[in-house]
């Protein structure tokens, strides 16, 4: 079962992050790396950061084992009834906060860009830009509540669309908008395209809501019963929104101190992150969210061979495919960023500056996607407390980190603090767990051994083929065969990888012998 739903998610998140590269690439061509481009992407950062510590884990981690205890308790009815009341209760609250952040967004970008002060036209193009872009923080919270309620009715696809509905409409609006000169002009419209497109995915999910028989109805009346689980969802949401989302508050602290490095700095770690969110995003946040409906059910079963069995079975997951992952974007970053932005005005200096932070980004990549998985069994024993912690604790660290490499190594110090501060959260997630008496199976010791050796062929692999075929793959445009060369090495050392993984005796992704 956890297979099959991963299998879905990954899939449609698979296809989102095919549309999210050519959004990208087209984004990199018509705005490059420059002052206009750095507006934009600060204020895309602000509903983007919303979209990821929502729609990524935090609205499940608090809503689903809230949820899923009334509808074992109460019945299906008493659900939908907590539900409606939420929801209500949510876009009253959004409502009222958008016209706050619309109101005093001139205080919000001095806050997340205090370097854009200073030149006052870069500040007040972001101002602009960003009150276009605030109102889809209203959507996609509420957009994501649904999805929440949807998961824990075994729908999982129709939330794993809302993000290709988001490219599409950013992919629509450029190549409307391709021959227009001005980059001003084409990122005001971009920057508007984004609301829309959270207006479109709430239409759809409420779709997909009536089509699941869901009996939802405004309403903020209190239902007894059901009062005491509404405060534990409140209790729970806070810490998950901030414990689930370290990596993008990271992201987001990287962002405020970019804004005091020179034009540019802020879109080199956009779209190095770009890059490394592919496995983060088709294979941590696939795993945690179809992970937390079922280990959420083992826990109220209190089967723990079975809770085990499932954790195992998803660290198994993360573990075969983030170390890989890993080693190919840390060898081939150059070519990657080449072969995706290399066009129109991103220029061979912005490849050079945005592959050194890739780089910086990957060495954490194992750990992202390991906090992803490590944080379920706090989420589904309803203690969003302990992560919270562990969280604040990592960003102290990586603030601290940031503030020491900041001055010699610029924006990539800022990646390289991101990456240790994810190791120091996952790793003081892991033994914490332990101490918790939360078992794991040994196979996974085994398993970690193999997939490092197989990792490593593949490495030396990759840097063979490199010398073979040429260190510089350039590429101009997607047609000449220097793209074919990539393709192929990238191939190549997929198959060598699963190869090696197949001799070493991993010949499935089941752990059950």
């Amino acid at each position: 079962m956890l297979v099959k739903i991963i299998s879905i998610i990954s899939s449609l998140t698979l296809l989102s992050r095919f549309l999210g590269y050519l959004r990208d690439l087209l984004i990199a061509k018509v705005l490059g790396a420059g002052l206009i481009s750095d507006c934009f992407f600060i204020a895309f950062k602000i509903p983007n950061l919303f979209r990821r510590l929502f729609a990524e884990g935090s609205m499940n981690a608090a809503f689903i084992p809230v949820v899923s205890g009334i509808r074992k308790n109460y019945g299906k009815e008493s659900a939908d009834i907590f539900f409606s009341k939420i929801f209500s209760l949510l876009l009253v609250v959004l409502f009222f906060f958008l016209i706050i952040i619309e109101i005093f967004t001139p205080i919000v970008i001095s806050i997340i860009a205090p370097g854009f002060i200073e030149n006052k036209f870069k500040y007040s193009l972001t101002i602009d830009y960003s009150r276009l872009t605030f109102p889809f923080l209203m959507f996609i919270c509420l957009t994501s509540l649904i999805g929440a309620y949807l998961n824990t009715l075994g729908k999982f696809a129709s939330m794993a669309i809302t993000p290709i509905i988001l490219n599409l409409t950013l992919i629509f609006t450029l190549i409307i908008l391709f021959r227009n000169g001005d980059q001003v002009f084409i990122s005001y419209y971009l920057s508007l395209s984004i609301s829309i497109a959270g207006i479109i995915q709430l239409i759809w999910m409420i779709i997909n809501l009536k089509k699941s028989n869901v009996n939802f109805q405004f309403t903020i009346v209190n239902k007894k019963p059901l009062k005491l689980h509404e405060n534990k969802f409140y209790k729970l949401l806070a810490p998950a929104i901030i414990g689930n989302g370290v990596y993008q508050l990271n992201l987001l602290i990287d962002m405020i101190l970019a804004s005091t490095l020179p034009d540019g700095s802020i879109s080199y770690l956009y779209y190095a992150d770009r890059v490394n969110q592919l496995p983060l995003g088709v294979l941590g946040i696939a795993i945690s969210t179809a992970l937390l409906p079922v280990l959420s059910k083992y826990v109220k079963m209190k089967d723990k061979k079975k809770s085990t069995q499932t954790l195992s079975n998803a660290l198994h997951f993360g573990l075969i495919f983030s170390i890989p992952s890993f080693i190919g974007i840390f060898i081939l970053s150059n070519q990657i960023i080449m072969f995706l932005f290399f066009r129109g005005e991103f220029t061979l200096s912005d490849v050079e500056l945005t592959s050194y932070a890739l780089i910086a980004l990957s060495l954490g990549l194992p750990a992202f996607i390991m906090i992803k998985i490590l944080v379920i069994p706090f989420f589904a024993m309803e203690d969003t407390k302990t992560p919270l912690k562990i969280s604040l604790f990592s960003i102290v660290i990586n603030l601290t980190l940031n503030l020491i490499l900041i001055d010699k190594y610029q924006h990539v110090g800022l990646a390289i603090s991101t990456s240790f501060a994810a190791w120091v959260n996952a790793l003081t997630l892991f033994v914490v767990l332990k101490s918790k008496q939360v078992k794991f199976e040994r196979i996974l010791l085994s398993t970690l051994f193999k997939v490092i050796i197989a990792s490593l062929i593949m490495g030396i692999a990759i840097n063979f083929m490199l010398n073979y075929f040429g260190k510089d793959i350039i590429n101009l445009n997607f047609f000449e065969i220097t793209n074919v060369n990539l393709i192929l090495i990238i191939f190549c050392a997929i198959l060598i990888y699963f190869s090696s993984l197949f001799m070493m005796g991993i010949k499935n992704f089941n752990l059950r012998k």
